[in-house]
């Protein structure tokens, strides 16, 4: 028990959190909302009660403070959230998303989720895809993402951030190519096999990783994706779709309203049927040390029941039971 009344004061390891996860004094300054002059008088007093040096020469952490950071995080996290408990605060949570799976399937069941869950006030913020998400550059609320990821390899800088995030899969949806009837009745023949659709209008997004992923999938090499037009999201492809300029990928969860509506129809082959393709997940993210949380831990049970019902529903629409 004597250990207990040798912990460093909050302020000061509030000042060296903030101070790490910024990388600045004046950064932790303005985030805290105190003078700078604290925050180094806070990190001057933990080194002083610590017996250790925890800054570098080039205002970086050192290896003892970069694990004693990491360890303190979630003690911090925890008494804040468990001070919230008694207080019955509302917890505020910030959902990135990208653009397709925000508007059209996240939107429409995120009142379910209020009145489920009124303790949480979620923001959904839809972003960008390139937008990126590291909690290393966070401000301390809580704050998750969910993106589309695809199964290419991912780069040294993303691996990097990963390390700081725990991830979940929401599911891996088929992904297929869908026109306009009017588009499609513009077609000079019906595409016999999946290279047939080499000579139709093809419309990318930022680029044509997506594409190259689909038809090496259906066993048909490219060099290059010929492009009718280059639409930055798939979303905005999907809208391009629609107004009948060509044909772009979806999945049943951008495009549901569309092929119940008729607006959009999924292009079939006539001679060798297309492969049913997935080319990434749908997955949520958030930093390490807030996913064990009540609003995270509430929020990942509430997207798996979802997707649950919505595959369900899928299931139905592709196989209806008998009529009774």
């Amino acid at each position: 028990m004597e250990n207990r009344y040798r912990i460093p004061s909050l302020a000061a390891l509030n000042a060296f959190v903030a101070f790490a996860r910024t990388g600045a004094i004046r950064r932790a300054a303005a985030e805290l909302r105190i003078d700078h002059a604290a925050v180094s008088r806070h990190l001057r007093d933990l080194e002083h009660a610590l017996g250790v040096p925890l800054r570098t020469g080039q205002g970086g952490l050192t290896p003892q403070a970069e694990i004693y950071c990491a360890r303190i995080i979630p003690l911090l996290e925890g008494l804040a959230h468990a001070t919230a408990d008694m207080r019955q605060d509302i917890a505020h949570l910030t959902v990135t998303c990208s653009h397709g799976f925000a508007y059209h399937w996240l939107l429409p069941r995120l009142s379910a989720f209020r009145r489920d869950h009124p303790c949480i006030d979620l923001l959904l913020r839809p972003v960008d895809a390139d937008t990126g998400f590291d909690p290393r550059h966070g401000t301390g609320a809580l704050h998750a993402d969910i993106r589309y990821m695809t199964d290419e390899p991912q780069g040294p800088e993303y691996r990097g951030a990963e390390r700081n995030m725990r991830c979940m899969e929401i599911t891996r949806p088929a992904v297929f190519p869908v026109a306009s009837p009017r588009c499609l009745a513009r077609l000079s023949h019906p595409p016999r096999t999946a290279a047939d659709l080499l000579d139709a209008p093809l419309l990318l997004e930022d680029d044509e990783t997506e594409w190259k992923l689909w038809f090496a999938a259906q066993s048909v090499q490219i060099g290059t994706v010929p492009a009718a037009g280059r639409l930055w999201q798939a979303h905005l492809a999907l809208a391009a779709a629609r107004a009948g300029e060509g044909i772009a990928l979806g999945n049943p969860y951008l495009l549901a309203e569309d092929l119940r509506a008729g607006l959009l129809c999924p292009v079939t082959t006539t001679a060798t049927p297309l492969r049913r393709v997935a080319l990434g997940s749908y997955v949520l993210r958030a930093p390490a040390h807030v996913w064990e949380g009540t609003a995270l831990r509430l929020l990942r049970t509430w997207l798996s029941a979802q997707v649950a019902i919505y595959e369900g529903e899928l299931q139905e629409r592709a196989h209806p039971g008998p009529e009774t």
